[in-house]
């Protein structure tokens, strides 16, 4: 049997080919670590792994995937990845539990931890590399590890606990195919994100109203109310690739928006932006903005008058095969632009890009206007995420829009 490996659930992007017969064999793997390039890097890792062992598509006989516990994106483009490939090879997935795919690998009693943000770690405890304790997630002093002989996992995580680490940090593709019980039915893949608990029903949410200068998708800044002027204002999706301009009035006189492609040379100005709109919220640098325009999955524009950039914006997309998710990273609007439609045509741009699939978003929960937006386009809260900016400590609502057939285009 001829197996594909995939694990996106830590920073280490993971694709192998692996032989199961008497035991596990690896034709081939490559990892590449980065956190925050798990939609860009998997596809070439996936690719090189099966050129590598020899191996085509056509060859595999079935996907495993690490399901987390893990960062809700991170997680996403693996499991949307893999089911993907195995609806297209009429092949089935399994599911794992990625720190089984480290604990697999450990003999006596062993921790496993993994990073999980706000300064806690995704944990389990294993004896002979079966898992005894866990998943679950805490704050690395509330983690027990009386009677473990040694911890795995993360460097930086294993180093919080006073014991000998073993040199497993991540999941590997052997350890994802052993880590699956080959006699149970492959069944659904359900995502470990151990903090879904948080997640509550829109009538149990109460959405605080203040208007707060916080955070809007992914940590990013957010559109505010959409009146110019004091008349509604609406605009046509746009086609992607192409500029579009609109008026609007700001300081009193009528000024023309343009909605275009976000370039590198706009990196300085965008980190202006988010020092005024965050200051002290870890707002993004001019590197960062640099970076996430190289990745080619991402999708950036901007809002510009005659004379400087006055918004951004940028969506990704997951996942190897359509249909594709999207997940929308930042939407930034100049203070003096505020409530005249910018950020709606903004989103708008990035809606037009996501082509009808199914988008994702991370909002503040006490950001009203932003909720109210997002809302109107057609998102609704499906969890909440506590304690998600952790310059602040504010929660966030995640918020989807479902997925649903493309605007239709009129001829020009």
């Amino acid at each position: 049997m001829i197996v594909l490996a995939l694990d996106t659930a830590t920073p280490a992007v993971t694709a192998g080919v692996v032989r199961r017969d008497a035991g596990e064999h690896v034709l081939a793997e490559h990892v590449t670590v980065d956190a925050r390039a798990h939609a860009e890097t998997l596809t070439p890792n996936i690719l090189a792994a099966l050129a590598e062992s020899g191996q085509a598509m056509a060859d595999l006989d079935a996907v495993v995937v690490g399901c987390g516990p893990g960062p809700f994106t991170g997680l996403r483009v693996g499991m949307a990845t893999a089911a993907a490939v195995g609806h297209a090879l009429d092949i089935p997935v399994y599911g794992a539990c990625s720190l089984d795919a480290i604990g697999v690998r450990t003999r006596g009693d062993v921790l496993v931890v993994t990073d999980a943000r706000r300064r806690e770690v995704y944990w389990a405890r294993y004896r002979d590399g079966i898992r005894i304790e866990g998943p679950a997630v805490n704050a690395a002093a509330d983690v027990a590890c009386e009677g473990a002989r040694a911890v795995a996992g993360s460097a930086d995580h294993a180093a919080m606990f006073p014991l000998p680490r073993l040199d497993a940090e991540h999941p590997t593709p052997v350890g994802l195919v052993r880590a699956v019980d080959w006699t149970a039915d492959p069944g659904g893949l359900v995502p470990l994100y151990l903090r879904r608990p948080d997640a509550k029903t829109l009538a149990e949410r109460q959405v605080v109203t203040r208007l707060a200068d916080g955070r809007g998708a992914s940590g990013s800044s957010v559109p505010f109310p959409l009146r110019a002027s004091g008349s509604s204002v609406s605009f046509p999706l746009r086609a992607s690739g192409s500029s579009v301009s609109f008026p609007l009035r700001a300081s009193g006189s009528s000024v023309t928006v343009t909605i275009d492609r976000l370039t590198r040379a706009d990196a300085a100005r965008c980190a202006e932006l988010e020092a005024q709109l965050f200051d002290g919220d870890d707002p993004w640098s001019a590197s960062a903005f640099v970076s996430e325009l190289g990745r080619r999955h991402n999708h950036y524009v901007a809002a510009r008058t005659a004379d400087k950039l006055v918004g951004y914006a940028g969506i990704t997309r997951l996942g190897l095969l359509p249909p594709h998710e999207y997940e929308i990273h930042t939407i930034g609007v100049d203070p003096a632009f505020h409530g005249q439609g910018t950020g709606r045509r903004l989103l708008d741009s990035l809606l037009d890009f996501a082509d009808g699939g199914t988008v994702f978003l991370e909002v503040r929960t006490d950001n009203a206007a932003a909720i109210a937006l997002y809302r109107s386009a057609g998102f609704v809260e499906v969890g909440l995420r506590k304690r998600y900016y952790r310059a602040t400590g504010a929660d966030a609502y995640t918020m989807r829009r479902e997925r649903r057939r493309p605007a239709r285009r009129q001829a020009p």
